[in-house]
């Protein structure tokens, strides 16, 4: 029973590194924001720690699996799986354990597929470039775009961590500077305008 919960300490563990990137990422596209997002984002520092945890657990798992496999069967009435079975829930569990440790590498080159054939029209808009802070992990500039393009008016936003800036196009009759400040300090990356 112990390398049950092993695997499911390194599925939360797996959950909680994925937590700071991923989840924001997967809010402000369904067009939550606020404060729930900004929890999430405040998660970064932890994210190595938790990816610590989630890799041992992992480790643990797949010793005391080895370890099983080397003793004599016995006919116990307490398995509730059998061998072939349990194998597969850990095989199963440690993939996604993985899968969400590295979501943030894993989700990047698909949402970059998604947006670089979406056609734009930029006529008579103005563009303003805000300085943003708090961005660290991979996912962090596509959640600031995202939230950035959910305002009404917002009709481009390239995000870059060098400089870790905001380059945003927008039509000034449907959305002010302030409202792009304020969506993201919502979300956890506080974003300022330049000069």
């Amino acid at each position: 029973m112990k390398k049950n919960w092993n695997l499911f300490g390194a599925l939360g563990a797996g959950i909680a590194a994925s937590a700071c990137c991923t989840i924001p990422l997967i809010l402000v596209s369904a067009g939550v924001g606020g404060g729930l997002v900004g929890t999430f984002t405040a998660m970064e520092p932890f994210r190595p720690f938790f990816a610590v945890i989630a890799v041992v657990a992992i480790g643990a798992v797949i010793r005391s699996e080895m370890k099983r496999s080397r003793q004599i069967d016995c006919e116990c009435d307490d398995q509730w799986l059998t061998d072939r079975a349990r194998r597969s829930l850990i095989a199963v569990g440690v993939v996604v354990t993985l899968g969400l440790v590295a979501s943030p590498w894993l989700i990047r080159p698909v949402l970059n597929a998604q947006t670089a054939n979406a056609p734009v029209d930029f006529t008579g808009e103005q563009q303003v470039t805000l300085t943003v802070s708090g961005m660290t992990c991979e996912l962090c500039d596509i959640t600031v775009s995202r939230a950035l393009l959910g305002l009404e008016g917002v009709s481009e936003a390239k995000v870059t961590f060098e400089p870790p800036q905001a380059i945003v196009k927008y039509d000034p009759s449907r959305v002010s500077i302030s409202d792009m400040e304020r969506i993201t300090r919502q979300i956890g990356y506080p974003a300022k305008r330049d000069g």
